[in-house]
């Protein structure tokens, strides 16, 4: 691929050239941002999930799926802290049968001493045949990405989570679950979502954002502070999809005005490991931790809400989502940490090229 950075990265951002540099023979071979998938292309996703997750409750189900990926290497390059995503990319690659390596302390590794992305990447190449990659800046994932798709040994990459800006994994398994949890109600098409936290910086915000546009006519309430509310493009772009969207900064006046007509809340904690005098996606030990009064979901705003309002929260959550909520028939968070496993094995299924045979396979067993 004879483009430069600038180009491959500005690829990204277009409609008409992304899939010529995220794809290889149809597929998704580079997962790094939400809106590469088609509508078409998450319902495969999801239904790939489904499928694993059946087959693997059966003993020929789970020889059959630790056979896909037999011999497959993938190495987990976590350049920020991840106990919880870091885990479930392992045992999604172990539900394959791939082996995982993971490096969660760059000091031990040559980047530490300097090394470009570029060499790092291509030496890992040598090793491995996929790479999981989170790192605190936001390009990480893309250049590595370019780097790789310029050798003669290209191996796909797969973000777990970049800077500020996106975390697609972090997403498609919300979607899933988002999915899962409205099928009764006709799926996400036309539904009320409302995102509250740090949307500037929470990325699984924003990546959750930019896959709401793929569906017909939902809406968006945003609430977050003032000073970390969505950015103009965001909002510009979920707009250009002919999306109603709306910006609050406290969650009690949306849900007396609006709390019946929500279908979904997606809480999420504030994200001050990014605060002047933190280091790059690392918290300040000595700050206190937790959301203002303002975006906290008190218990009282229950009576606002419908029952079969799902409510989600990506991990790790302070304050933002008391304990309180766990009996609200709409509490899907546990469920959310394990789909996770579910559609990164499908992640992995798709950029390998089994996730079709795998779909096949449970149909003809009459799992799905």
């Amino acid at each position: 691929m004879d483009l430069t950075f600038e180009e491959f990265r500005d690829s990204l951002a277009s409609r008409s050239r992304r899939a010529k540099v995220l794809k290889r023979d149809g597929r998704h071979f580079f997962v790094l941002i939400s809106q590469q998938f088609s509508k078409e292309e998450l319902g495969n996703l999801c239904d790939t999930a489904t499928a694993i997750r059946r087959l693997d409750r059966h003993v020929d189900g789970r020889d059959y799926l630790r056979n896909l990926l037999r011999g497959a290497r993938i190495m987990n390059l976590f350049a920020q802290p991840s106990t919880r995503t870091a885990e479930s990319f392992v045992a999604a690659a172990d539900k394959l049968g791939a082996t995982s390596r993971l490096v969660s302390d760059i000091r031990t590794s040559s980047f530490s001493k300097g090394e470009s992305v570029e060499d790092s990447v291509r030496t890992l190449s040598s090793f491995f045949d996929a790479i999981v990659a989170r790192h605190p800046d936001d390009d990480f994932g893309a250049r590595a990405s370019w780097a790789l798709s310029k050798t003669k040994r290209t191996i796909p990459v797969i973000s777990a989570g970049s800077g500020k800006s996106q975390h697609v994994t972090q997403s498609l398994l919300d979607f899933y679950t988002l999915r899962y949890s409205l099928a009764e109600r006709g799926g996400v098409d036309g539904k009320t979502v409302m995102i509250v936290g740090d949307i500037a910086r929470n990325r699984a915000a924003r990546s959750l954002a930019y896959l709401l546009t793929k569906f017909d006519k939902p809406k968006i309430h945003f609430v977050s502070p003032e000073a970390h509310a969505p950015d103009d493009e965001l909002l510009a772009y979920i707009r250009g999809h002919e999306i109603e969207v709306q910006v609050h900064n406290a969650i009690e006046p949306v849900l007396r005005e609006h709390g019946e007509g929500i279908d979904a809340m997606y809480m999420t904690r504030l994200q001050q490991e990014w605060d002047k005098g933190s280091a790059a996606g690392q918290p300040d030990a000595n700050k206190k931790l937790g959301a203002p009064d303002a975006f906290i979901l008190h218990h009282e705003y229950r009576k606002h809400i419908r029952p079969d309002c799902v409510l989600m929260h990506p991990l790790p959550r302070v304050n933002e989502l008391p304990d309180e909520w766990e009996d609200h028939p709409g509490f899907v968070v546990w469920r959310q940490v394990r789909n996770g496993m579910w559609i990164r094995a499908a992640v992995f299924a798709t950029v390998f090229g089994a996730d079709a045979e795998i779909r096949d396979r449970s149909r003809r067993l009459g799992l799905t």
